[in-house]
């Protein structure tokens, strides 16, 4: 494994959390930063959720099976847009929850 492969294995599962705690941190109206525990709480549900799924629909039970399928490009692209819905929608479910709680408390 060199480095790119790594740098490449790192980003698809790093980015989603960042982009899911950015939209959690929108919708909950809090500020435009990205609280660095939250991408990473986002990152593991992200990652059980495609887990669940590629072991549902494509066979996928270990990560040596997931690091090769990630050889194919085709595979790769289709893993990191889906985890980056994911992980969107995740943001902004966790963001609404949190808007309604901090409404209910007031």
């Amino acid at each position: 494994m060199d480095f790119f492969e790594l740098f490449r294995y790192f980003l698809i599962l790093i980015v989603p959390g960042l982009v899911g705690a950015l939209a959690y941190s929108i919708v909950s109206c809090l500020r435009t930063e990205i609280g660095v525990l939250t991408a990473l709480i986002i990152d593991f549900f992200t990652f059980i959720i495609m887990l669940a799924g590629l072991f549902l629909f494509h066979g996928v039970a270990y990560i040596e099976t997931l690091l090769w399928e990630f050889t194919c490009l085709s595979f790769t692209i289709k893993y990191a847009l889906l985890s980056l819905l994911i992980a969107i929608i995740l943001g902004v479910i966790g963001g609404i929850i949190r808007r309604l709680f901090f409404w209910i408390r007031r």
